[in-house]
């Protein structure tokens, strides 16, 4: 039963449920286009064989809009790429590529979508999934098809683009034979795809590929890592049942301790499942390439409890970044001095005396101190107890010249105008450059009861929602997450959010961003 203790790990680490209704599942804000994320650019081509001889195919080339001929491009190859292209299918890969592109959840990649070859002398083909090769080319349980991608098509692609031979940089997916055929490509060519995205795959007897599941338990382990996907009610027939060979090839790979994860769903032969966790998919296959930074969720204390750090790490504009809580004692004094890093601090309870470069206020809770690089800050305890919110930081944007045009400052929440509108109301505190940033942006937001600031929206700042009062739900990429007052919810640059008062009265948190 060891697989299926490591789904339940899996579906929570991922923020998947299996708990619908069979094939009752939803795209999530991740595999949304969004007119703020850069697009790429799909592009039709025809492909005649000799590999396969005597067959025709058409094919798609995708090129984000981040790609670099002088740096070379990560490579994930789609069988079936009809079906993964399509806008309205189940996949719209492209879309989806956009956006993790953008957050950085996957490096620049170029996609290459092929389908099925068709005898040429035979009458066209109702379909792409009707042509004569498919099974041919697919089932088969041999490097011919890997053959045919090394001599033939990633050449072809390398003509007019700089593909990467780092077989990590390589990705290779499909559904059904079109999955048992990128293993085969992995299995047979480890020296150049070592990542495989299996969507209900055809491991059964249609050419052999019941085989596969002693063929991984006898040889030695292959460096492939693997993400699979099925539902329990996928096919049943002579050829065998789809689910039980999955959970096959899954307790298979678990023995020979191969890098993989396995995604139950309850639908059927088709890729409804397959598609609502896409995102989530490929994030996961792509984490060993891309640079480990904060994760977009929500951090409480409550994880714990003996730090007072909530957030601490890298993000898309800062090299480090915490964000901690202080807590001071009656007549306690701070001074706030760095000639490297910028600060920023919010009174989350008591009143205190706060000095800047000489300026002095008496503030109470959410009042705000911003302290640049080389200017010297004070704090001072007015009431019994104190506490604040600190945000330390520093970036490769660092500019002095820019910092010293509005230089260090203090918020003091009383003197800012609340105006009221139709959700709640607004107190903008500032939006400015400093010494880290060229544009930081920060305000406190009420929320009436029950609703929702806006749908899942991106914009390239990365932003912290701290909140004040209340409870709310926020949803971010294709998760949701829930949070209470003190707690903090992290967004990272582009990725899809938005946020939902789960109360009846108003709550409030502070928004800040920056890029």
């Amino acid at each position: 039963m060891k697989h299926l203790r490591q789904f339940s790990v899996v579906l929570f680490c991922l923020g998947i449920t299996i708990l619908k209704a069979q094939d009752d599942y939803e795209h999530g804000p991740n595999s949304w286009s969004y007119e703020g994320i850069p697009k790429g650019v799909v592009t039709k081509y025809s492909w005649e064989s000799t590999v396969f001889a005597n067959t025709i195919r058409d094919y798609y080339v995708y090129v984000p809009a981040q790609y670099d001929a002088s740096k070379p491009a990560a490579l994930m190859v789609f069988q079936d790429g009809h079906s993964y292209v399509d806008p309205d299918g189940d996949f719209n890969v492209p879309v989806v590529f956009d956006n993790l592109i953008a957050q950085g959840k996957m490096p620049v990649t170029i996609g290459l979508f092929i389908n099925p070859g068709h005898d040429k002398s035979a009458p066209a083909a109702e379909s792409p999934w009707r042509v004569t090769n498919r099974s041919f080319e697919y089932d088969d349980v041999t490097g011919l098809y890997g053959d045919f991608l090394l001599k033939e098509m990633i050449p072809e692609l390398k003509k007019d683009y700089t593909i990467s031979d780092d077989p990590k940089m390589r990705a290779i997916g499909g559904l059904s034979s079109g999955a048992i055929c990128a293993f085969s490509v992995a299995w047979f060519h480890t020296d150049s795809f070592q990542k495989v995205l299996s969507h209900f795959g055809s491991y059964t007897d249609i050419r052999g590929g019941h085989n596969y599941p002693p063929m991984i338990r006898k040889n030695d382990k292959k460096d492939i890592k693997i993400f699979m996907e099925d539902g329990s009610n996928d096919l049943d027939n002579e050829y065998g049942n789809w689910w039980l060979a999955n959970l096959q090839m899954e307790s298979a790979l678990t023995y020979k301790d191969y890098e993989h994860i396995f995604i139950a769903g309850n639908g059927g032969h088709n890729g409804k499942h397959a598609g609502s966790i896409l995102p989530e998919s490929l994030e996961w296959l792509w984490s060993d390439r891309v640079p480990k930074k904060v994760e977009a969720k929500v951090y409480s204390l409550e994880e714990d409890e003996l730090s007072s750090v909530l957030i601490k790490g890298e993000t898309n504009h800062f090299n480090d970044m915490v964000f901690n809580i202080n807590y001071l004692s009656k007549a306690e004094k701070k001074t706030l001095y760095n000639t490297k890093k910028e600060q920023i601090l919010i009174v989350k309870e008591g009143d205190l005396k706060v000095n800047v470069n000489g300026i002095s206020k008496t503030v109470g809770p959410n009042s705000v101190m911003l302290v640049l690089p080389g200017d010297t800050g004070e704090i001072e305890i007015l009431s019994d107890k104190a506490s604040y919110y600190q945000m330390t930081y520093s970036s490769d944007d660092m500019d002095l010249a820019r910092g010293k045009e509005e230089g260090s400052a203090i918020y003091n929440f009383e003197e800012i105008e609340f105006k009221e509108h139709d959700k709640g109301g607004i107190r903008n505190y500032f939006h400015r450059k400093t010494t880290m940033c060229p544009y930081y942006e920060m305000h406190v937001t009420n929320l009436n009861g029950g609703i929702k600031s806006h749908e899942p929206h991106t914009h390239g700042a990365a932003e912290i929602i701290l909140m004040i009062k209340g409870e709310t739900e926020m949803e971010i990429g294709n998760k949701k997450y829930q949070a209470k007052a003190g707690d903090v919810y992290y967004a990272s640059s582009n990725i899809p959010h938005a946020i939902r008062n789960l109360g009846d009265e108003q709550s409030m948190y502070f928004a800040f961003q920056w890029d």
